[in-house]
């Protein structure tokens, strides 16, 4: 015989509530407490790890280096250590952003196909609807914020010929010459009301951009979800 406890939930439910109703189980808790639970989980532990030199730039830490004692000066001078190699990596790059390119079919070669291997490459495929043009107003939101990204933009019948204009919105992503992931329209960010950050976390979990989001954003403000803190 199978031990107690051990199936689905639903083959449990009676013998739970025979439980509950001897006061062996505590009451089982709404879909609103377990949501609040899970929140205030979050909240904490977010609390427990929280870094307050994490986000600090060299000038920050310089500044705190002045007022350090002996201990905290080791901690500092690591993370300015850390934060000068980052500047050092950063400057050898090239930056693409602000702001999105315009190229043509006959550009598509050697800006988006022959780009550098290791180059994240965003394709904003468009035509002339208030839906491109607000796509285009999140990408330059995004571009701003990720300038080692290359940011491009191009006439769909351009790039394809007979591209269907109700599959603009369209991006591309491109990394090594090769089409990692296609997104149509605002369905894969959550739908109509989508924000540059819907778009980040997607763009995030395929590794071409970094975000400090520590969960997939909502367009529900009734759902509880975790963004940047």
């Amino acid at each position: 015989m199978a031990a107690l406890g051990t199936g689905s939930k639903q083959g449990t439910t009676e013998w739970e509530d025979i439980l509950r109703s001897k006061g062996i189980l505590p009451p089982e808790k709404s879909a609103d407490e377990l949501a609040s639970d899970t929140l205030k989980a979050m909240m904490e532990e977010r609390v427990e790890n929280y870094d307050p030199h994490a986000t600090k730039d060299v000038s920050a830490l310089d500044a705190d280096l002045e007022e350090a004692d002996e201990e905290e000066e080791a901690i500092l001078r690591t993370y300015r250590d850390a934060r000068l190699a980052e500047m050092k990596a950063a400057s050898g790059k090239r930056r693409y952003g602000p702001g999105i390119a315009y190229i043509s079919a006959t550009d598509w070669k050697a800006e988006v196909t022959n780009a550098e291997k290791e180059l994240p490459v965003i394709v904003f495929l468009f035509v002339q609807t208030d839906e491109c043009r607000r796509m285009e107003q999140l990408l330059l939101t995004l571009s701003a914020a990720h300038v080692f990204v290359k940011f491009v933009k191009c006439k769909a019948g351009d790039a394809l010929k007979n591209y269907p204009d109700s599959q603009c919105p369209t991006l591309l992503i491109y990394k090594g010459g090769s089409v990692l992931k296609q997104f149509i329209k605002f369905d894969s960010f959550g739908g109509p009301k989508a924000t540059a950050e819907d778009i980040e976390w997607e763009l995030s979990k395929l590794g071409v951009v970094s975000t400090e989001l520590t969960a997939k954003p909502s367009t529900d403000a009734k759902r509880f979800q975790m963004r940047r803190l």
